[in-house]
């Protein structure tokens, strides 16, 4: 084995058991992408399922225990990330852009007050009102819960409350399909959002998964490319993602690392 394979095969491990740095982390997907055939050549598909494997045999042994242990958690979640990223690292022709977008987004990825979420409020402030927005929207009234975000958008047009609320409208928009309506309201969330990366981070991901969904590659690469940047909770998928857009565009590796 060559002393690079070795580096790699260690690193990996390191990876799996959560001993790698944020830093490292990165430095090593960007191996991944620059060099898939270090994967083929490690045969990493095939150790990882053997981990998978036994893991869940260790899982049903020791229920309890896994079920407290926040460090399995995060080294299944790790696994998850690495061989997504490993089967289109290896076969990027099969692969399909559907495979990397956001089917729907969930009820927690919503913007609410920073209090508590609550059914038993009255609109007296645009905080309440973007809780009953959020409780209509968990209830399947999508048509009340635009309704509530659009009051804040006409009586509260200042920040943090209208990103928010544009946020939320493109999260609703999302979810019925209706992605160039999504796009305005992201758009117009990223134009007013101050100070708030959790906020910026989602609308540009969200953005960037709209267009994508109409088949505009060149101008998701840019908003995922900002998501990516941010360095928050998006960070990993939109990596896969980007790596997939510049696939389906004909870039080079070097046009992700270089933006």
């Amino acid at each position: 084995m060559s002393k690079e394979l070795g580096d790699i095969r260690k690193k990996i491990d390191a990876y799996l058991k959560g001993n790698l740095s944020n830093e490292q982390v990165d430095e090593l997907w960007v191996e991944f992408a620059k060099q898939p055939e270090l994967l083929n050549d490690l045969e990493i598909e095939v150790g990882i399922r053997d981990i998978i494997k036994n893991e869940g045999v260790r899982k049903d042994n020791n229920m309890r225990l896994l079920k407290s242990s926040f460090a399995w958690y995060a080294s299944a979640a790790a696994i998850v990330f690495l061989v997504l990223g490993i089967q289109f690292f290896q076969v990027p022709s099969k692969s399909n852009l559907d495979q990397f977008i956001v089917k729907s987004i969930n009820s927690d990825e919503l913007e609410s007050s920073d209090g508590i979420r609550s059914r038993d409020m009255t609109v007296v402030a645009p905080d309440s009102i973007l809780n009953l927005g959020f409780n209509e929207f968990v209830n399947g009234n999508y048509d009340q819960a635009l309704r509530l975000f659009n009051q804040i958008i006409h009586d509260y047009d200042y920040e943090p409350y209208a990103s928010k609320a544009y946020l939320n409208k493109g999260i609703i928009y999302y979810n019925t399909s209706n992605y160039d309506s999504a796009m305005v309201a992201f758009n117009k969330s990223i134009s007013l959002v101050i100070d708030n990366k959790i906020i910026e981070e989602k609308a540009y991901w969200y953005l960037g998964n709209s267009l994508a969904n109409v088949g505009n590659l060149k101008e998701a690469r840019i908003a995922v490319l900002q998501a990516y940047s941010l360095e928050g909770v998006y960070r990993k998928p939109a990596f896969l993602l980007l790596q997939k857009l510049n696939f389906d565009l004909g870039y080079s590796e070097a046009a992700f690392i270089d933006g």
